[in-house]
């Protein structure tokens, strides 16, 4: 029989992985030129990146190191995405790409020597929990401007549908386990993930839509055009 604790446990930690690995799609397009760097999810790769460090912190005091070596994977992969994201807004200066990745990576360092310090992995976890929520919330910061402008490239659909995932499968764990702030955290990031995945597929079929009528006319606009030509001979 499936142990349905170690099954969501384990999903969970994958699907984790996964949004730690989807701000790359993003990335790629703005580096390569297709799009512009408002796509760049920031906030939700700041607060990502707290996350996994504040988790970081709960498995070193409680030595586990399965779980130590999944944060480190976490933050290093949520570090390469900060540092590229200065590297952009920076004009691709390499220079003060690397000073910035001094000062975070100085930040970082202090910051989980001061919290393996604490030593209070409770208290950790649910920060670690207030992360988390914080990042399911940051990408609203851009849903007023995706309503405005009718951009549903604002809103980084990868990382939308990897958080619901890993959300719903941490909240199952949480369930299983009975912890209200893990079953709380989680349903914040099923709400808000999947709330901003509904809204990106909205104005997608929208966008398709208009495009199909603005198609149809030039077709319409065509077919005058021929239609005037063979009249005035």
């Amino acid at each position: 029989m499936i142990d349905l604790q170690d099954f969501f446990s384990t999903a969970g930690t994958i699907t984790a992985f996964a949004l730690s690995l989807s701000p790359s799609v993003p990335f790629y397009k703005v580096l390569s030129g297709k799009e512009k760097k408002d796509i760049l999810p920031e906030g939700m790769i700041l607060f990502l990146m707290l996350t996994r460090l504040v988790w970081a912190s709960v498995w070193i005091i409680t030595k586990r190191k399965i779980a130590m070596l999944n944060s480190a994977l976490g933050v290093t992969v949520s570090n390469v995405f900060i540092i590229l994201y200065f590297y952009i807004y920076f004009n691709r200066s390499c220079f003060k790409s690397f000073l910035s990745a001094v000062v975070i990576l100085a930040a970082e360092g202090s910051l989980l020597y001061g919290m393996v310090l604490w030593g209070d992995y409770l208290a950790l976890s649910y920060i670690a929990m207030v992360c988390k929520i914080l990042m399911s919330v940051a990408p609203g910061q851009k849903i007023l401007r995706v309503i405005r402008e009718k951009n549903y490239k604002l809103i980084p659909i990868y990382s939308a549908l990897t958080n619901f995932f890993c959300s719903l499968s941490w909240l199952c764990y949480g369930i299983c386990i009975k912890l209200f702030g893990q079953i709380f955290s989680n349903v914040i990031g099923v709400f808000f993930s999947l709330a901003n995945t509904l809204i990106w597929l909205y104005f997608y079929i929208k966008r398709d839509k208009e495009n199909d009528e603005n198609e149809k006319e030039l077709e319409d606009k065509d077919d005058k055009d021929k239609e005037d030509e063979l009249i005035e001979k």
